[in-house]
């Protein structure tokens, strides 16, 4: 695919709006002097323009957040952000002009360069927020900008307002936070705590990678807290499956390395039983299929969790007489030692699933005799 013509960019560049909102941008990412074309995340410079340093690194924040990223330049460019943005254009180096266009870029991809140019800041830094970590409302957890700070600033530096937006000292944006306006969407049966929001942020990625993880974070308060814990275990897994440091590292790498992609996948698929135990399908199936076992009800035969039990089992047995009489050389000690693993695992979850669903329907009987308490 042949790369975008610039010019746009470069028309872009000379509106004194657009250029007031690049040197805001500068001044929440920390990079307003002369030397912060050559910043890299945590404030160590680099030395060439030829290319983005592409070199990881670790900062600490107030309240003991760790973050890693490869960002770096006056925009805090992520190594994969350059990348496709020099790709998409066409950029042939790390210049200062060049970051400056590809801002511009990313502006544009956001969909909200028309509202810079208009002046509608408020509404350009919402559509932006997520491409640059500090502007107010950000949904990645690190420190940010107030939005009465940064107009400020973006006024200080040329910037217009249109007509309709108030220039009010304080917007709403600085009186939340994507934490603070999760809490106060939840119902009052609910009174857990919000989602964190790292995980909240590469949730989308880890769920495009493995599809049916979507069904397991469905809105509903009565699966809010499950939701959260199945979602906390998703990322740990997909984390540990390619040694992420944190979040922000673990949505990097899948976002840039195939390979990656696919061994979080694989981590994903191999621990789903865990993951949908959490998020609360098989309590959700144990619940459909105590019926089957109450006083007067169909033969359990009729089960289907009956017969896949059953499955199971042969499955066990099976592979057990292979593995013992018929094929018993093709076995070595390790691969012995990790099929037992896999099938006492299984035969737990399947004795689990049944003591669950027994006790579901002993709290059922009790509970419409009058012998239980209701919860």
């Amino acid at each position: 695919m042949s790369a975008k013509d610039p010019i746009v960019l470069v028309e872009a560049l000379t509106h004194s709006n657009v250029q007031a909102f690049l040197d805001t941008l500068r001044y929440c990412e920390g990079t307003p002097d002369e030397d912060g074309y050559r910043r890299m995340f945590g404030g160590k410079l680099f030395d060439s323009f030829d290319k983005h340093p592409g070199e990881k690194r670790t900062a600490t924040f107030k309240g003991g957040l760790t973050v890693t990223s490869t960002a770096a330049g006056a925009y805090q460019y992520l190594l994969q952000t350059w990348t496709g943005v020099a790709t998409q254009y066409g950029f042939t180096d790390f210049s200062p002009k060049n970051q400056d266009l590809g801002a511009v870029g990313l502006i544009l991809g956001r969909k909200a360069l028309d509202d810079v140019i208009a002046g509608r800041f408020e509404e350009a830094v919402r559509k932006c927020n997520k491409e640059w970590a500090s502007l107010p409302g950000s949904p990645y957890g690190q420190p940010v900008k107030t939005m009465a700070q940064i107009r400020k600033v973006y006024e200080a530096h040329g910037g217009t307002f249109a007509p309709d937006v108030p220039a009010a000292a304080t917007s709403v944006l600085d009186l939340i936070n994507p934490a603070a306006l999760a809490a106060d969407t939840i119902t009052p049966t609910q009174k857990e705590e919000p989602m964190a929001p790292f995980i909240a942020a590469v949730l989308p990625a880890l769920v495009d990678l493995v599809p049916k993880l979507g069904k397991l974070f469905s809105s509903g308060s009565e699966v809010a807290e499950r939701n959260i814990k199945a979602a906390e275990l998703v990322v740990s897994v997909a984390k540990e499956a390619i040694g992420a440091r944190n979040e922000q590292e673990l949505l990097e790498t899948i976002k840039a390395d195939p390979q990656a992609a696919a061994d979080v996948r694989t981590a994903i698929e191999s621990q789903w039983f865990r993951i949908e135990e959490v998020g609360g399908g098989i309590a959700g199936a144990r619940e459909a299929n105590a019926v089957y076992l109450q006083p007067g009800a169909a033969g359990f035969w009729l089960n289907p969790a009956f017969w896949v039990s059953v499955g199971f089992l042969l499955m066990v047995v099976l592979i057990l007489l292979d593995m013992l009489f018929f094929n018993r050389a093709v076995y070595d000690a390790s691969l012995r030692t990790q099929i037992i693993t896999a099938i006492l695992s299984l035969l737990g979850m399947v004795s689990a699933y049944w003591l669950g669903t027994s006790f579901s329907s002993q709290r059922k009987t009790e509970i419409a005799a009058g012998t239980g308490k209701s919860v």
